[in-house]
This record gives structure tokens, sequence and C-alpha cells, in this order.
């Protein structure tokens, strides 16, 4: 088996001159410690020594293609790293700006439910401010109308109070005349009474109580009738007064009935604008969001990764050496 070098190439010569041989020289230490002078069968110890040398030497091969797989696949992991980072990046600045836009299509359609409501709300006071408008102009043309029925109704009474009154002053206009002309009847039937007991010329005292008797009936006449006319009058009197009274109860009745003066019904309310929302955006995106970028983890090199297989390789020829002396001690 030849011998390679640190680049998996065999050894020549002046290579193989200069690479020091551990085994040699862990024998030689020994040797020259236990101060024994001895004679082995130096095929074996050679025999020996070859095999450990060339478990060494596949251990420092095992040790390079060990070193490097292991950067290869450190080198593949920094890639996908690195393609990785970047994706996270662009995600990043995607995320951000899905968020921008969906801040402002939220901002969009509340701009549009603002307005809808707006417009509803103005719609809405239009309509009432119509209904409130229609309302006052039927309260007045019913006030002015009720207004209207009162004054016809306060004449109306007026005319009926002074018609009643004018009739019953006529009635006692006419009792009083028919008063008169039974007053005069009675005076001319007296004076024609008067005028057969005198020309009867009776004198004595029949003829005095005959005149006495005229007399008394035609005071009597006359007393009923000065007490039919006073009655006449009471009763006129107090009819008047009943005529005032209907007509006192009459214009409070169509007072009750007048409509008051509606005035100015308020207003609708003047609608508020809706208020809108603030949004706020995220902030800008920046180096530090998507941290450091990814760097090749720990790098193994060949070189020690073969000179810690040579460590191994140099245990183990020692330990050969070692057993080697025993048994040929024993």
């Amino acid at each position: 088996m030849m011998m390679m070098n640190e680049f998996g190439t065999p050894m020549n010569e002046a290579e193989l001159s200069m690479v020091k041989n551990p085994g040699k020289a862990m024998l030689q230490e020994q040797l020259a410690t236990s101060g024994m002078e001895m004679s082995f069968d130096i095929t074996g110890l050679v025999v020996g020594t070859a095999l450990s040398l060339f478990a060494g030497n596949k251990s420092a091969n095992a040790a390079r293609e060990q070193a490097r797989l292991s950067n290869e696949a450190a080198q593949r992991q920094l890639g996908y790293d690195l393609e990785r980072w970047d994706m996270d990046k662009a995600k990043i600045i995607a995320d951000r700006d899905h968020a921008v836009e969906t801040i402002k299509f939220q901002a969009r359609n509340e701009g549009r439910v603002a307005q809808y409501k707006d417009a509803v709300s103005l719609q809405r006071y239009n309509y009432d401010m119509m209904i409130r408008n229609r309302e006052q102009r039927s309260l007045n043309q019913q006030y002015l109308r009720s207004d209207a029925i009162y004054g016809k109704q306060l004449t109306l009474n007026a005319l009926s109070a002074k018609t009643g009154a004018e009739n019953e002053v006529r009635k006692l206009q006419e009792i009083d005349a028919e008063s008169r002309f039974t007053r005069q009847d009675a005076e001319i039937q007296a004076m024609l009474t008067e005028g057969k007991l005198r020309a009867r010329g009776q004198n004595g005292r029949s003829i005095t109580k005959a005149g006495q008797a005229s007399l008394a009936d035609h005071g009597r006449q006359i007393a009923m009738l000065n007490e039919s006319m006073s009655g006449a009058g009471r009763n006129t009197k107090a009819v008047l007064q009943e005529i005032a009274q209907d007509k006192t109860s009459a214009d409070l009745a169509a007072w009750a009935q007048k409509m008051l003066d509606p005035g100015v019904l308020p207003e609708p309310i003047v609608p508020f604008a809706t208020p809108m929302a603030e949004y706020l955006y995220p902030r800008e995106i920046g180096e530090y969001d998507a941290g450091p970028q990814p760097v090749l983890g720990g790098y193994t090199s060949p070189s020690a990764a073969a000179s810690q297989a040579w460590g191994s390789a140099i245990s183990g020829i020692a330990g050969t050496v070692g057993n080697t002396l025993t048994a040929w001690h024993n």
C-alpha cells in the first residue's frame, strides 16, 4: 500500500524521507527509557508498524472525505439559508404591502359606507322637513279656518241675542200697547157708565153707590193692567238676561272650539357627517427586519481533519509497539 499525501496522491521518495515515523520514534523513546538492550524479531515489528501506518493513512483519507462532504453540505446549507433569507425578506415586504393594501381597501369601504349613511341621513332629513312644512301649512290653515269660524260664530251669537232681545222688547211693546188699549177701553167704559147714571137723573145713595162701584171696577181693571205690564216688564227683563247668558255661553263654547295658534313647529335636526376612522399604516421595512445574512457554519479544514486522524493513528501505532514489546519481553 502506497502512502498518500494530503492532496490524495502517492508520496514520492523525497516525501517519504521527510515523513517522520511515529512508531519508530515512540519505540526508540521506550527503548531509551527502559535502558534495555535487546534484540527482537524486526520483521514482526515492521509488519505491525506498517499495518498501523496503513490504518492511520486510511483513517486520514476517510477524515478528508468526511471533511469534504461536510463542507459541501455546509455550502449547500449556506445556499439554502441565503435563498431562504432572500425569500423571507421578500415575504416581509410583501406582507407589509398586503397590509397597506388591506388598510386602503378598508378605508375605501368605510368611505363608501360613510357616503351611503350621509346620503340616507340627508334623504331622511329632507323627508322629515317636507313633512314638517306640510304639517305647518296644515296647522296654519286649520288655525285660520278655526279663527274665521270663531268670528262668524260670535257674530251669529250676537245676531241671535239681538234678535231674541228685539223679539222680547217687541212683545213687551205689544203688551204695553194692548194694555193701553185696554186702559182706554176701561176709561171709556167708566165714562159711559157714569154718563148713563147721570142720564137717569137719579139722586141719593143708590146713585152714589153705583158711581163708586163703577169707579172701583175701573180702578180694578187699571190695577190689573198695571200689574200685567209690570209682569211683562219683569218677564222681558228676565228673558233678556237669559238671552245675554245664552250668548255668553255660546261665545265660550265657540272659544273652546277655537284652535290655538300652532306657532312654528321645530325643524328636523340637521344630520351630522358620519365620522371617519383613522388608519395607521405599518412602518417602513428596515434592514433589521430580515436579520443578519446567513454565513457559512463551522467550516472544517481537511488538513485539520487529517491531523486529527494522524493523532489517532499515532496512538494506535504506540499501542501496537507497546503490545509487541510486551509480547517479546514475555
